[in-house]
Order: structure tokens, then sequence, then C-alpha cells
């Protein structure tokens, strides 16, 4: 899975004499190919498009030379939701369902209470791949938004004042983030103050339309003289590969190989992000115990079918 349309950007701004920055998402071919991978419920699909975008701003908001992943567990409907960002921008996200509970709580379900409200949790994982530890913070689900839950964390692990808001629609998401930056003192309270007023002005529905055009920022921040950065391209990519799915395999195990083998006659692998279906023969299914394993990362995700 990759896809992206001309309009699938991150637009990172700064407000001069502020000390505040910003970051504009607009994802409307990027979302819908992640929601388009497997017949989502309505909410889900909503919840997974919103997750997309917040990923890709609070992302904008490191440095990280790896990825980014937001999951949201629970004991409710949805089991699991996650969504994964890396440094360069590409996203992908998945999410484990029971369906009957789902449609019994409508169209219009906030993802907390589908996680099942304060007894699920978002945890955010930072991961730099061979270049640092692990960071993982957990938020507790008390905020029904997406954009309140990473506000949340944004408040008790930068400890830096920020307001972010995601919208998604048709397939399409949106977001804006204000932060403060760690230099601003008191001299840019009054300048957040407006900032954040003219923030909650903003309906869903003109952000979605509004971030496929610049110009939007000034209409939405009219009296701010406001520094536009260079837009960076976001698209839809899944990391799986042939070579991932072979190390899942020895992991597995040869018993589990065999089984598969003798139950269906060979072995399947569908990734469970972009639905992508892996098959080998069982003389390929029994090779990968033989070959040395590729370098590289074992999938976060795959089930064998």
């Amino acid at each position: 899975m990759s896809a992206a349309g001309p309009d699938d950007a991150l637009v990172p701004f700064l407000f001069e004499g502020a000390a505040v920055r910003g970051a504009l998402v607009r994802l409307p071919t990027a979302a819908a190919t992640i929601v388009g991978a497997h017949p989502y419920p309505p909410s889900i699909a909503r919840a997974l498009s919103e997750l997309a975008a917040a990923a890709v701003l609070l992302i904008s908001t490191l440095k990280l030379d790896g990825s980014l992943l937001l999951q949201i567990a629970g004991d409710g409907p949805v089991r699991l939701a996650v969504v994964e960002c890396s440094g360069g921008l590409d996203l992908r996200g998945t999410a484990q369902w029971d369906a009957a509970r789902v449609a019994a709580h409508g169209d219009h379900a906030m993802l907390a209470d589908l996680a099942g409200g304060a007894r699920g949790r978002m945890t955010i994982t930072l991961d730099p791949k061979d270049a640092g530890t692990l960071y993982q913070g957990i938020v507790a689900l008390e905020s029904g938004s997406v954009g309140g839950m990473i506000e949340h964390y944004l408040s008790t692990s930068e400890q830096l004042p920020s307001r972010l808001v995601v919208a998604a629609r048709g397939g399409a998401a949106a977001g804006l983030l204000l932060q403060r930056l760690p230099s601003s003192g008191a001299d840019d309270d009054a300048a957040w103050t407006r900032l954040v007023r003219e923030f909650e002005a903003i309906a869903p529905n003109a952000l979605l339309a509004g971030a496929r055009d610049i110009a939007a920022l000034g209409a939405w921040f009219p009296d701010a003289d406001i520094r536009v950065f260079d837009a960076r391209p976001v698209r839809a990519r899944c990391s799986c590969s042939r070579e991932r799915v072979e190390n899942a395999l020895r992991i597995a195990g040869r018993d589990e190989i065999e089984a598969a083998i003798a139950e269906r006659g060979h072995v399947k692998v569908t990734c469970e992000f972009c639905g992508r279906r892996y098959e080998l023969a069982p003389a390929e299914a029994r090779a990968v115990f033989t070959r040395s394993p590729d370098a590289g990362t074992v999938p976060r995700s795959g089930k064998r079918t």
C-alpha cells in the first residue's frame, strides 16, 4: 500500500513575535487509503483517519529518525486501534473490533467510548529504530476526542501548552496544532490567549475545507504574522515485506508452519495494516529455516490465515 495525493502534506509554521509554533496537516488521499484497506465501520474509519492526522502533527514536534505509534486499547468493542507514522511521514493504521458491539454504538461514536472509556488507554511509542532507546507514554482515555488525548499527553510529557484538533469526513482527514515554544515567557501570554481563542473558533468543517488552502491560516488568525515553511508530503505506505514475513515465520517456529501446511497445503500471511497477502508454498516456507535471516525489523502486525 502506497498512496499520496498532491494535497497530502504537513505544513509547519511560526507566529512571528509570539513564540508559538504550529502545524497544519491535510490527508485527503492517505487517510482514505488506510481506511480503505479493510471494511471498517464508519465510526472506526473516522477514528483511524483522526489518529492518522494526530500522528503526523505529533511527529512534527519531534526530532525522530524512526517511527511514532499511537495505540488505543481497551475492553470496549474496539480492542485495538493503532497508527504508525515514520519520520519520513509514511503512514499506516489498523484496528480490531467486534462488529455487533460497534454497530450498537452508532456511526458517530467516539473512539474513547468504543475502546471502553476510562478502562482504556492510549499508548504513544517513540521508536528510534537503531538510533536509541524506545520510549512509551501512557494516557488514560479521559477525553472523548483524539485531539483532547494528544493535548493531555503534550501537557504532561513535554509540559508545553498545546492545542490540537483533528477532523475526518468521507475518507479525508485534517488537523491543526498550536504549541508554545520552550523559549516563551510571560510577555507571550497575551498572544497565546488570543491565538487559542481564534483556534477554538475554527469549526471542524472549516478545518477540512481550509486545510487545502494555506491562505486559510490567515483567515483563522487574522491578526498574526505567520511564517509558513515548505510543505512536507505525507503518504500511506505500509512497511510490510516478504523479508519481514519470513522473519515472522522463523519466530513462529517449524511446528506452527508444518501445522499450516498440513491444514491448507501452504502458508499464507496477511498484513493486518494494508491487507496484503503473502503466500508461500511448502518448500518456500520450510526454506526460511535454512537461510540466514535478512536484516530488518520483524513486522509489528501480521497474521497467518
